[in-house]
C-alpha cells in the first residue's frame, strides 16, 4: 500500500506516466507480489511499469496478476548458460526455470529484456558460445552483453586479486561494456572482448533476420531514402 502510495503521488504531483522499479529482485515473495498487484488494480492508477527480476522466481499466476496490473517489461538476469558456471559464482539460478518463464512472459505480452556477462570463473569459449546461442534462442525484445567486472571489495574481486587475474586497476576501465579488466583460466582479456564483439554482432543480425519486409524496407528508406530521392530527381 505504501508503494502504491507514493506511485500514486507521484502521478499527481509530478505527473509520472510510467515507474522502473531498479531492484534486482523485485520479485521475491509471492504473496507480496501478488497483495501489490491485487492494489495496483484496486487504486486504479492504470499506469505501465517495469522490473527487474529473478526468472526462476517467477510463475504463472504472479505473470498474470502482474499483466493485469499493467506490467510492461521485465528484465531478467541470465548470465550464462552453462549451469556450473552460474553455481559457481552464487547466484544460483535454476536454468531450467528459465525457458519457462520466458514463454510465459511473452506469451501473455509483457516485453522481456535478458542480460548476459561473459568471464566468469569457469568461462571458456565452448561456455561463451553456448550463452550467445542461448540468447538468440530465448529471442528476447532487447539484450544486454557484458565483460563481468569485479568491484572492488566484493568477493570476485578478491578472487581474481588472488588468482593473479586482474590486468589492471584503472577504475575508467571497469565498465564492462567493452574493456575487460580480468581473465580466465581458459581466456584473455583480449579473448572475452573479441566475444563480446562477437556477441553483439550476432544479435545485430538475430534482430536484423526477425524484422518483417515492411520493417526492413522502412529501415532502409530511412537510412537511404535521400540518396535515393536525390538520384530519381537528379
Amino acid at each position: 500500500r505504501d508503494v502504491v502510495d507514493e506511485m500514486a503521488w507521484l502521478a499527481e504531483t509530478y505527473e509520472f506516466r510510467s515507474f522502473y522499479f531498479d531492484d534486482d529482485t523485485f520479485n521475491i515473495g509471492k504473496s507480496r507480489m501478488l497483495a501489490f498487484c491485487k492494489e495496483l488494480k484496486e487504486r486504479r492508477l492504470n499506469l505501465p511499469w517495469s522490473i527487474m527480476a529473478r526468472a526462476d522466481t517467477m510463475d504463472r499466476e504472479i505473470l498474470e496478476s502482474m499483466a493485469a496490473a499493467r506490467l510492461f517489461s521485465i528484465k531478467y538476469g541470465v548470465e550464462s548458460a552453462d549451469q556450473s558456471i552460474l553455481d559457481g559464482s552464487g547466484k544460483n539460478l535454476d536454468l531450467s526455470r528459465v525457458h519457462d518463464t520466458v514463454q510465459i512472459t511473452r506469451d501473455l505480452g509483457i516485453q522481456y529484456h535478458l542480460t548476459f556477462t561473459f568471464g566468469l570463473p569457469g568461462e571458456t569459449q565452448e561456455t561463451a558460445m553456448k550463452t550467445i546461442e542461448l540468447a538468440l534462442k530465448l529471442n528476447p525484445n532487447t539484450v544486454q552483453f557484458s565483460i563481468c567486472t569485479p568491484m572492488p571489495g566484493s568477493k570476485y574481486y578478491d578472487f581474481l586479486e588472488e588468482k593473479g587475474y586482474l590486468s589492471q586497476k584503472g577504475w575508467d576501465a571497469y565498465t564492462g561494456f567493452n574493456s575487460a579488466v580480468v581473465r580466465t583460466d581458459a581466456l584473455s582479456e583480449r579473448d572475452l572482448e573479441a566475444i563480446l564483439e562477437h556477441a553483439n554482432r550476432a544479435w545485430n543480425k538475430h534482430v536484423w533476420q526477425r524484422k518483417s519486409f515492411a520493417e526492413k524496407t522502412q529501415v532502409m528508406i530511412r537510412k537511404w531514402g535521400n540518396t535515393i530521392l536525390g538520384r530519381c530527381f537528379s
